[in-house]
């Protein structure tokens, strides 16, 4: 098999490598760890948590691995779940959390949403019940546990990640100047909000410094609005068939298959494997 050009495949999970919401496409976990086993390392991009149960990531090989990466909450925590370390995170601030919370005090922002992923593992924040704020019941099963109505008796905590739902663009935008980065389209069901500057690029410019990996060595595939910015590093970029046309047209390649059709199995079959 001739060798791939490709030395680090970025992966991103729902839409991409997952289903939407949901659990891993059966089809790509034989080629993913095919890809593992040649030496090639594969690191999952995302805006999930990294120790989300439905990750399953004990379906991967990564047990070889000295070290093995994940680049969670789109970048904001780079963990080692080999060595169950952090190697670097890059929270929003307390101050900037309550501020962002604070604008929903507002009577235009009242029926926006916001679900804060907290540097407390055990605590992820909401702005409103659960009963009352049904599209925050989405993102439960990925922390595990019930979270917490916010309110200014609690502490707060810097902040990994927010999720903004039933976002509008004024709402975005004010977000952007608490110095925050949203990603976001308009019409999306979530958007997902981190520290400015913090990204998918940043994890793919901090694991290219890390590995010795050139720009043109990495293959990345995703199908959000949040994998935008990890396209503008990456070497070679995907958007699966299902991806939103925005992301399409940032993308080097437009796959002719969705995620539930194995578009990551393909692809690395392809580039990596040399099976097509």
């Amino acid at each position: 098999m001739k060798e791939s050009k490709f030395k680090l495949v970025a992966l991103d999970m729902d839409g991409t490598t997952y289903e939407s919401l949901g659990n891993i496409v059966e089809e790509n976990i034989e080629p993913i760890n095919n890809t593992i086993k040649n030496g090639v390392k594969i690191v999952f991009v995302t805006g999930r948590p990294v120790h989300s149960k439905i990750n399953r990531l004990e379906l991967f090989n990564f047990d070889n691995d000295e070290e093995t990466l994940f680049a969670g909450f789109n970048g904001a925590l780079i963990f080692d779940i080999t060595n169950n370390l952090k190697i670097d995170e890059q929270p929003i601030s307390k101050d900037t959390a309550k501020a962002a919370f604070d604008l929903l005090k507002l009577e235009k922002f009242k029926d926006c949403n916001l679900w804060a992923y907290t540097t407390n593992p055990k605590i992820s924040y909401i702005s409103k019940d659960l009963f009352i704020a049904k599209d925050l019941q989405h993102e439960v099963p990925f922390f595990g546990s019930e979270p917490i109505v916010y309110n200014d008796n609690l502490e707060m905590y810097s902040c990994y990640k927010f999720l903004m739902f039933n976002g509008t663009i004024e709402f975005a935008n004010e977000l952007r100047n608490l110095s925050l980065e949203v990603a976001w389209t308009e019409g999306s069901f979530a958007g997902e909000v981190t520290k400015k500057g913090i990204n998918k690029k940043y994890a793919l410019e901090f694991l290219s410094k890390k590995y010795s990996i050139r720009q043109e060595e990495i293959l990345a595939i995703g199908d959000g609005a949040n994998d935008i910015p990890m396209f503008e590093f990456a070497g070679h970029s995907i958007a699966p068939a299902n991806a939103h046309a925005d992301v399409k047209k940032k993308a080097i390649e437009v796959s002719d298959f969705k995620n539930t059709e194995g578009v990551v199995a393909k692809a690395l079959k392809k580039y990596i494997l040399g099976e097509n």
